[in-house]
C-alpha cells in the first residue's frame, strides 16, 4: 500500500501544528518526531518560489525548542515568528495554511475517547 504524498505532508504539518500549540505554553521538547517532520517537509518542499534556504525551518525549530518566552512582548514576537515560519513551511509543501486547513489539522489531531457514549448507558427497552 502506498500513501499519498499529500497525506504525508498533511500528517507532518499536523506534527508542526501540535508543536505550535505546545509552544504557547513554553519550550517544546526537541523530539525526534518534530525533527523528522521538519526534515521531511524541507525535503518535499518547493523552496524555489519563496524560500531559497532553510530559514523558516530553522526559525520554527529555534523558536519552538530554544526560546521559552510565554508572557509579554517576547512571547507575542515568538508566536508571530512561529506562525510566519509555519505558514512558509506549509506553502513550500504545497498547502496554504488557511482557516480550513488549520481546522482540519486540529480535527485530525483530536484524541478519541475510549469511554462509551452517554447513549450507550441508557436502557431503551423500558
Amino acid at each position: 500500500m502506498r500513501i499519498d504524498r499529500r497525506a504525508l505532508v498533511f500528517k507532518a504539518l499536523c506534527a508542526l501544528d501540535e508543536a505550535y500549540d505546545e509552544a504557547a505554553e513554553g519550550r517544546v521538547y526537541p523530539s525526534f518526531a518534530l525533527r523528522f517532520a521538519l526534515a521531511f517537509l524541507y525535503a518535499v518542499g518547493d523552496r524555489r518560489a519563496e524560500w531559497f534556504d532553510r530559514e523558516p525551518y530553522d526559525d520554527f525549530w529555534r523558536e519552538a525548542t530554544v526560546n521559552d518566552a510565554t508572557w509579554g512582548t517576547p512571547a507575542v514576537g515568538r508566536m508571530q515568528k512561529l506562525n510566519t515560519s509555519f505558514n512558509a513551511i506549509a506553502r513550500a509543501a504545497g498547502l496554504e495554511r488557511d482557516s480550513n486547513v488549520q481546522s482540519e489539522m486540529r480535527d485530525a489531531r483530536k484524541v478519541r475517547s475510549c469511554a462509551p457514549s452517554p447513549s450507550a448507558d441508557r436502557d431503551d427497552h423500558s
